[in-house]
């Protein structure tokens, strides 16, 4: 499922890693191979910006992590997972 605002034609971001759509959460698995030369990191940036702007939470890991501290980058997941859901039910 891809995150989309009201309105608009295109999503967001068309293939984001994850999408919990009931809190409004993406996780992005952001490799420095991808996202960290200088055009790549500027489309990052932008797309983390509209996230923003349509009230999206992004939680960006980096896939070495995901073998390096799995424990770790899903207690981070959770945690964010639970903020966004506060979010949700403060705005409802």
């Amino acid at each position: 499922m891809e995150p989309r605002i009201a309105g608009r034609r295109r999503p967001l971001h068309r293939n984001p890693d994850g999408y919990f759509k009931e809190v409004r959460l993406v996780w992005e698995i952001d490799s420095y191979d991808f996202h960290f030369g200088k055009a790549d990191y500027a489309k990052t940036l932008d797309r983390n910006a509209r996230y923003a702007a349509a009230g999206i939470t992004v939680l960006q890991t980096l896939p070495s992590r995901l073998r390096s501290e799995p424990e770790e980058v899903a207690k981070e997941l959770r945690a964010a997972y639970r903020a966004a859901e506060a979010r949700q039910r403060r705005a409802a």
